[in-house]
């Protein structure tokens, strides 16, 4: 099981692609680089940062992506069809088995949910964040919206986003601001492609591509 630390931080954290010179440098850098479902052809690389302060939990993630496509414009929407990447996280690994899952694709819409394990295959639903709460999450990327068809220049992207945790409050109805030495479950995923290009950051051990297996969270600690 990989585990990854959430560094903190004092400063602004800029929604932006550069790491240099900024927050995003003091951050630990993961790889989005197990591809459980690989049968051929590239393996593009998708890295990123996390980092966190009182107000809220800070990504960022860059993309070599070479067919870079978006078509979702509705909150909600199904942006795992899109290029995308997504943040799955159990702040309350030790109570149920309920876990946020966060979706945005390459322009900057997203789906940002509040579910329990096996909720499709149970009949029992979700939460799905409302427009008002939703307009407090931050989303920056590199690629122009609200759509984007792709093109031969395609190469990578980046996209920086601001989780703020009164809007996961308000979404889970649980109060999960970390401290120090707080610890979570969770995942970092790369979406929109190809089954054999999947990969996530944890390795699932399923035949197919199923992201929504709690089971094989690692671990995030807070710094």
């Amino acid at each position: 099981m990989r585990e990854y630390t959430v560094n903190r931080t004092t400063d602004d954290v800029p929604l932006a692609g550069t790491v240099s010179g900024t927050p995003w440098a003091d951050a630990v850098a993961f790889r989005i680089d197990e591809f459980s479902w690989h049968d051929g052809g590239p393996k593009p690389l998708t890295t990123g940062r996390a980092l966190y302060d009182d107000r809220a939990i800070y990504l960022q993630y860059h993309v070599e992506d070479t067919d870079i496509a978006a078509s979702v414009t509705e909150l909600n929407g199904p942006t795992y069809r899109d290029s995308s990447v997504e943040f799955f996280a159990d702040p309350t690994s030790d109570d149920d088995s309920r876990y946020v899952n966060f979706e945005p694709n390459c322009c900057g819409q997203f789906k940002l949910a509040w579910q329990e394990r096996d909720w499709e295959a149970r009949g029992i639903g979700r939460d799905l964040v409302s427009s008002d709460v939703a307009a407090t999450v931050d989303v920056e990327t590199s690629v122009p919206g609200p759509t984007k068809d792709p093109h031969p220049d395609d190469e990578e992207w980046w996209l920086a986003a601001a989780l703020p945790f009164d809007a996961l409050e308000a979404l889970t109805g649980v109060t999960l601001a970390p401290t120090s030495g707080t610890e979570w479950r969770g995942n970092f995923y790369r979406s929109g492609v190809p089954a054999a290009q999947k990969a996530t950051w944890n390795p699932i051990e399923k035949p197919e591509p199923d992201y929504h297996s709690p089971e094989y969270f690692g671990r995030l600690r807070f710094e």
